[in-house]
Protein backbone atom coordinates (compact mmCIF):
# COMPACT_ATOMS: atom_id res chain seq x y z
CA UNK A 1 0.00 0.00 0.00
CA UNK A 2 0.82 3.66 -0.35
CA UNK A 3 2.67 5.18 2.68
CA UNK A 4 1.09 8.91 2.07
CA UNK A 5 -2.35 7.57 1.86
CA UNK A 6 -1.43 4.97 4.85
CA UNK A 7 0.02 7.98 7.08
CA UNK A 8 -3.09 10.43 6.02
CA UNK A 9 -5.79 7.14 7.39
CA UNK A 10 -3.43 7.03 10.39
CA UNK A 11 -3.78 10.91 11.53
CA UNK A 12 -7.92 10.57 10.63
CA UNK A 13 -7.85 7.48 13.07
CA UNK A 14 -9.71 7.84 17.05
CA UNK A 15 -11.24 11.45 16.10
CA UNK A 16 -14.69 12.62 16.08
CA UNK A 17 -14.91 12.91 12.79
CA UNK A 18 -12.99 9.45 11.48
CA UNK A 19 -15.62 7.82 9.20
CA UNK A 20 -16.51 11.07 7.89
CA UNK A 21 -13.27 12.18 7.26
CA UNK A 22 -12.14 8.65 5.82
CA UNK A 23 -15.27 8.74 3.19
CA UNK A 24 -14.35 12.48 2.57
CA UNK A 25 -10.90 11.31 1.54
CA UNK A 26 -11.71 8.07 -0.07
CA UNK A 27 -14.19 10.18 -2.52
CA UNK A 28 -11.16 12.54 -3.36
CA UNK A 29 -9.23 10.44 -4.22
CA UNK A 30 -10.83 7.54 -6.31
CA UNK A 31 -11.57 10.88 -8.21
CA UNK A 32 -7.99 12.24 -9.00
CA UNK A 33 -7.03 12.65 -12.56
CA UNK A 34 -4.65 10.02 -13.29
CA UNK A 35 -1.96 12.38 -14.77
CA UNK A 36 -1.95 13.76 -11.02
CA UNK A 37 -1.12 10.45 -9.41
CA UNK A 38 2.35 8.56 -9.38
CA UNK A 39 2.66 5.45 -10.99
CA UNK A 40 2.51 3.39 -7.83
CA UNK A 41 -0.75 5.48 -7.10
CA UNK A 42 -2.20 4.78 -10.06
CA UNK A 43 -1.34 1.05 -9.21
CA UNK A 44 -2.97 1.67 -6.00
CA UNK A 45 -5.97 2.75 -6.93
CA UNK A 46 -6.16 0.10 -9.86
CA UNK A 47 -5.58 -2.62 -7.62
CA UNK A 48 -7.87 -1.01 -4.40
CA UNK A 49 -11.11 -1.20 -7.31
CA UNK A 50 -9.89 -4.72 -8.99
CA UNK A 51 -9.86 -6.23 -5.43
CA UNK A 52 -13.20 -4.81 -4.43
CA UNK A 53 -14.71 -6.08 -7.99
CA UNK A 54 -13.45 -9.63 -7.75
CA UNK A 55 -14.33 -9.59 -3.76
CA UNK A 56 -18.12 -8.66 -4.52
CA UNK A 57 -17.90 -11.18 -7.43
CA UNK A 58 -16.70 -13.83 -5.17
CA UNK A 59 -19.35 -13.30 -2.19
CA UNK A 60 -22.50 -12.70 -4.75
CA UNK A 61 -24.07 -14.97 -3.75
CA UNK A 62 -23.31 -14.76 -0.03
CA UNK A 63 -20.56 -16.54 1.87
CA UNK A 64 -17.42 -16.40 4.45
CA UNK A 65 -14.37 -14.37 3.98
CA UNK A 66 -10.75 -13.57 5.65
CA UNK A 67 -9.30 -10.23 5.08
CA UNK A 68 -5.42 -10.84 6.34
CA UNK A 69 -3.54 -7.81 7.19
CA UNK A 70 -7.02 -5.62 7.44
CA UNK A 71 -5.07 -2.44 8.63
CA UNK A 72 -7.90 0.42 8.77
CA UNK A 73 -10.45 -2.05 6.94
CA UNK A 74 -10.86 -0.82 3.75
CA UNK A 75 -11.50 -3.85 2.02
CA UNK A 76 -13.18 -5.23 5.38
CA UNK A 77 -15.96 -2.77 4.90
CA UNK A 78 -16.79 -4.30 1.08
CA UNK A 79 -16.89 -7.85 2.18
CA UNK A 80 -19.06 -7.25 5.06
CA UNK A 81 -21.48 -5.29 2.73
CA UNK A 82 -21.42 -8.08 -0.23
CA UNK A 83 -22.29 -10.93 2.13
CA UNK A 84 -23.81 -9.12 5.35
CA UNK A 85 -25.15 -12.12 6.58
CA UNK A 86 -21.82 -13.84 6.24
CA UNK A 87 -18.72 -14.70 8.71
CA UNK A 88 -16.10 -12.21 8.31
CA UNK A 89 -12.92 -12.54 9.73
CA UNK A 90 -10.19 -9.69 9.74
CA UNK A 91 -6.34 -10.18 11.09
CA UNK A 92 -4.11 -7.13 12.19
CA UNK A 93 -1.30 -7.95 14.87
CA UNK A 94 -1.27 -3.89 15.35
CA UNK A 95 -2.97 -3.44 18.50
CA UNK A 96 -4.43 0.31 18.18
CA UNK A 97 -5.67 -0.78 14.39
CA UNK A 98 -7.25 -3.94 16.06
CA UNK A 99 -8.91 -1.83 18.24
CA UNK A 100 -10.55 0.55 15.53
CA UNK A 101 -11.17 -2.13 13.68
CA UNK A 102 -13.39 -4.43 16.55
CA UNK A 103 -15.21 -0.77 17.10
CA UNK A 104 -15.49 0.14 13.58
CA UNK A 105 -16.99 -3.50 12.68
CA UNK A 106 -18.70 -5.35 15.45
CA UNK A 107 -20.34 -7.97 13.30
CA UNK A 108 -16.85 -8.94 12.35
CA UNK A 109 -14.01 -11.08 13.98
CA UNK A 110 -11.32 -9.28 14.47
CA UNK A 111 -8.28 -11.27 15.54
CA UNK A 112 -5.12 -8.99 17.25
CA UNK A 113 -2.27 -11.59 15.38
CA UNK A 114 -0.19 -11.97 13.07
CA UNK A 115 -0.05 -15.49 10.57
CA UNK A 116 2.02 -17.35 9.39
CA UNK A 117 3.06 -20.97 8.67
CA UNK A 118 3.42 -21.86 12.88
CA UNK A 119 2.10 -21.10 16.29
CA UNK A 120 4.22 -18.75 18.57
CA UNK A 121 5.07 -15.34 19.50
CA UNK A 122 7.29 -13.10 16.61
CA UNK A 123 8.76 -9.65 17.25
CA UNK A 124 6.94 -7.77 14.26
CA UNK A 125 8.07 -4.75 12.34
CA UNK A 126 5.96 -1.53 13.16
CA UNK A 127 6.86 1.42 11.39
CA UNK A 128 4.65 4.21 12.87
CA UNK A 129 5.48 6.78 10.12
CA UNK A 130 4.60 4.01 7.48
CA UNK A 131 2.37 1.17 9.12
CA UNK A 132 1.39 -0.10 5.87
CA UNK A 133 4.49 -1.17 5.10
CA UNK A 134 4.69 -2.77 9.05
CA UNK A 135 5.74 -6.53 8.60
CA UNK A 136 6.96 -9.98 10.44
CA UNK A 137 9.40 -9.78 8.05
CA UNK A 138 12.80 -8.17 8.17
CA UNK A 139 13.36 -5.53 5.07
CA UNK A 140 16.19 -3.11 5.05
CA UNK A 141 14.98 -2.20 1.62
CA UNK A 142 11.81 -1.04 3.32
CA UNK A 143 12.79 0.00 6.98
CA UNK A 144 15.91 2.04 6.02
CA UNK A 145 15.30 5.72 7.22
CA UNK A 146 12.07 4.70 8.84
CA UNK A 147 11.99 4.55 12.53
CA UNK A 148 10.92 0.96 14.02
CA UNK A 149 9.66 -0.07 16.49
CA UNK A 150 9.56 -4.01 17.86
CA UNK A 151 6.07 -5.54 18.42
CA UNK A 152 5.86 -8.51 20.17
CA UNK A 153 2.60 -10.48 18.55
CA UNK A 154 0.70 -13.70 18.76
CA UNK A 155 1.27 -15.67 15.89
CA UNK A 156 -0.83 -18.34 14.60
CA UNK A 157 -1.91 -20.36 11.29
CA UNK A 158 -5.51 -19.50 9.70
CA UNK A 159 -6.08 -23.18 9.32
CA UNK A 160 -6.44 -23.32 13.14
CA UNK A 161 -8.10 -19.94 13.42
CA UNK A 162 -10.92 -20.58 11.35
CA UNK A 163 -13.14 -23.08 12.23
CA UNK A 164 -13.44 -26.58 9.83
CA UNK A 165 -17.03 -26.35 9.30
CA UNK A 166 -16.95 -22.93 8.08
CA UNK A 167 -16.19 -22.43 4.11
CA UNK A 168 -14.23 -19.42 2.87
CA UNK A 169 -15.66 -18.30 -0.44
CA UNK A 170 -12.54 -15.40 -0.24
CA UNK A 171 -9.73 -14.60 1.38
CA UNK A 172 -7.27 -11.38 1.02
CA UNK A 173 -3.79 -11.48 2.11
CA UNK A 174 -1.58 -8.26 2.75
CA UNK A 175 0.84 -8.98 5.11
CA UNK A 176 4.46 -6.97 3.24
CA UNK A 177 6.57 -10.20 2.16
CA UNK A 178 4.98 -12.96 4.62
CA UNK A 179 2.23 -13.84 2.12
CA UNK A 180 4.10 -17.61 1.51
CA UNK A 181 4.01 -18.35 5.06
CA UNK A 182 0.40 -17.04 5.27
CA UNK A 183 -0.26 -19.43 2.30
CA UNK A 184 1.46 -22.74 3.78
CA UNK A 185 -0.43 -22.02 7.58
CA UNK A 186 -3.64 -22.15 5.81
CA UNK A 187 -3.24 -25.50 3.00
CA UNK A 188 -6.19 -27.37 4.67
CA UNK A 189 -8.15 -24.39 4.16
CA UNK A 190 -7.34 -23.71 0.29
CA UNK A 191 -7.45 -27.15 -0.49
CA UNK A 192 -10.96 -27.72 1.56
CA UNK A 193 -12.57 -24.63 0.17
CA UNK A 194 -10.96 -23.29 -2.88
CA UNK A 195 -11.68 -19.90 -2.05
CA UNK A 196 -10.46 -16.56 -4.90
CA UNK A 197 -7.48 -15.31 -3.02
CA UNK A 198 -5.88 -11.49 -3.95
CA UNK A 199 -2.73 -11.31 -2.40
CA UNK A 200 -0.09 -8.96 -2.60
CA UNK A 201 3.75 -9.70 -3.79
CA UNK A 202 6.68 -8.34 -4.57
CA UNK A 203 7.43 -10.99 -8.37
CA UNK A 204 10.35 -11.90 -6.84
CA UNK A 205 8.86 -13.39 -4.79
CA UNK A 206 5.68 -14.99 -6.62
CA UNK A 207 7.76 -18.48 -7.02
CA UNK A 208 7.44 -19.18 -3.22
CA UNK A 209 3.70 -19.02 -2.95
CA UNK A 210 2.50 -20.89 -6.61
CA UNK A 211 3.51 -24.26 -4.80
CA UNK A 212 0.93 -24.09 -2.25
CA UNK A 213 -1.84 -22.71 -4.53
CA UNK A 214 -0.90 -24.96 -7.33
CA UNK A 215 -0.89 -27.86 -4.71
CA UNK A 216 -5.11 -26.86 -3.57
CA UNK A 217 -6.24 -26.55 -7.63
CA UNK A 218 -6.00 -22.27 -7.61
CA UNK A 219 -4.55 -20.78 -10.54
CA UNK A 220 -2.52 -17.40 -10.36
CA UNK A 221 -3.33 -14.27 -12.73
CA UNK A 222 -3.03 -10.73 -12.75
CA UNK A 223 -6.08 -8.97 -11.63
CA UNK A 224 -7.39 -7.66 -14.43
CA UNK A 225 -6.70 -10.86 -16.62
CA UNK A 226 -9.20 -12.33 -14.11
CA UNK A 227 -11.93 -9.66 -14.25
CA UNK A 228 -11.54 -9.88 -17.88
CA UNK A 229 -11.95 -14.49 -18.30
CA UNK A 230 -8.42 -14.30 -18.96
CA UNK A 231 -5.81 -17.12 -18.33
CA UNK A 232 -2.75 -18.07 -19.04
CA UNK A 233 0.19 -20.58 -17.73
CA UNK A 234 1.55 -19.58 -13.89
CA UNK A 235 4.79 -19.73 -15.72
CA UNK A 236 4.04 -16.76 -17.88
CA UNK A 237 2.14 -14.76 -14.90
CA UNK A 238 5.56 -15.02 -13.37
CA UNK A 239 7.83 -14.25 -15.95
CA UNK A 240 5.54 -10.84 -16.88
CA UNK A 241 5.10 -10.13 -13.37
CA UNK A 242 9.05 -9.44 -13.21
CA UNK A 243 9.00 -7.98 -15.89
CA UNK A 244 6.40 -5.17 -14.82
CA UNK A 245 6.85 -5.20 -11.73
CA UNK A 246 4.23 -6.30 -10.81
CA UNK A 247 2.78 -6.89 -7.11
CA UNK A 248 -0.69 -7.60 -7.20
CA UNK A 249 -2.61 -11.04 -7.90
CA UNK A 250 -5.45 -13.39 -7.75
CA UNK A 251 -5.45 -17.70 -7.08
CA UNK A 252 -8.72 -19.17 -8.28
CA UNK A 253 -9.98 -22.90 -9.07
CA UNK A 254 -9.65 -23.71 -12.58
Amino acid sequence: MIAVRSQVVTLLSGGPFERIARSAYSSVYDRIPAPLMSPAALKERAYNRLTIEIAKQALSHGGNSVDVGAHHGGILSVLLKASPNGRHWAFEPIPNLARQLRKRFPTATVEEVALSDYTGHADFHFLPGAAAYSSLMTRPEIETGQEVRPLRVDVRRLDDCVPENVSIAFLKIDVEGAEAAVLRGATRLLGRDKPVVVFECASAKLPDSLPVLEEAGLRVSFLSDYVAGRRMPPEDVARLGRERGEYYYVASPG
